[in-house]
């Protein structure tokens, strides 16, 4: 038998609400929750527009759409992805965003990526007086894309010195700081930790009543399931200076894409 008890330590308490739906999750499709933002794409003619195109909402399972697990998945990926375009100021001192860190032949050319959290270890504790501690070590991984057959897909393989790669690994590196600094990263992790435990008590066959299934609120009805998709541009030129005149400009604007999500891969 499971039961709640309170506790004044961080580290070993659980949002029972993320546990709820994500016991539930498992329950009735033995899954975790799953979020991306995936671009809408005219497959046909590969048609990019940087200003039109937009983003739909995917969750998985569908129902994670209005709850309070689905706001957090979705808030938590969007910001990521705006601290990567370098729309807010980074939560560390000294970490650069992707057109900081564009460096080589990727910078000058246009690129689209995907990036997405993950738990990169995960397991469940128990301590002398039989409490169960989730504990969770998160990253951020990426990936380059091009147009395919079927719209975007992943290349083979991506360099280390990718400007996205670089954001990826200084994100991962800082993970715990960040967690600690901005709340949709933080309530992200806390979201994680309820996942392993949720995915931990149904492997076990731990005897869990109804109501650890009805902790959450009640779902509202999911709205606003596109999202514009986040563009920047960099300019580049050469000029070149005969006899102090220009006698020549190239003006080159490229564009960055930037999609992804949240997946644990706890399964």
């Amino acid at each position: 038998t499971v039961r709640v008890a309170a506790t004044l330590e961080p580290a070993s308490a659980v949002n029972l609400e993320y546990l709820s739906i994500a016991l539930e999750a498992r329950r009735r499709g033995n899954r975790e929750p799953l979020f991306s933002l995936d671009p809408i794409v005219d497959v046909a003619s590969q048609a990019f527009d940087r200003r039109c195109c937009m983003l739909r909402k995917r969750f998985e399972p569908a129902w994670l759409a209005g709850t309070s697990v689905g706001e957090v998945l979705f808030q938590a990926d969007y910001y990521l992805k705006e601290l990567s375009m370098g729309e807010h100021e980074q939560p560390i001192i000294g970490m650069k965003n992707c057109h900081e860190l564009c460096a080589g032949e990727v910078c000058g050319r246009e690129w689209s990526a995907r990036e997405w959290f993950v738990v990169r270890k995960a397991e469940v504790q128990m301590s002398g007086d039989g409490v169960l501690l989730p504990c969770i070590r998160m990253g951020v991984e990426a990936r380059e894309q091009r147009v395919g057959p079927n719209g975007l897909e992943d290349v083979a393989t991506t360099k280390v010195t990718h400007p996205l790669v670089k954001y990826a690994e200084l994100f991962t590196h800082n993970f715990d700081l960040i967690a600690e600094r901005k709340s949709a990263v933080y309530h992200l992790r806390e979201l994680a930790k309820a996942s392993v435990l949720a995915k931990f008590l149904m492997e076990v066959g731990a005897d869990l009543d109804q109501s650890w299934f009805s902790l959450g609120a009640e779902a509202s009805e999911a709205c606003c399931m596109e999202v514009p998709q986040l563009w920047n541009e960099l300019c580049h030129s050469k000029i070149r200076l005969q006899d102090g005149r220009i006698v020549n400009m190239n003006d080159d604007t490229t564009m960055q894409r930037l999609y992804g999500g949240v997946q644990f891969g706890l399964d």
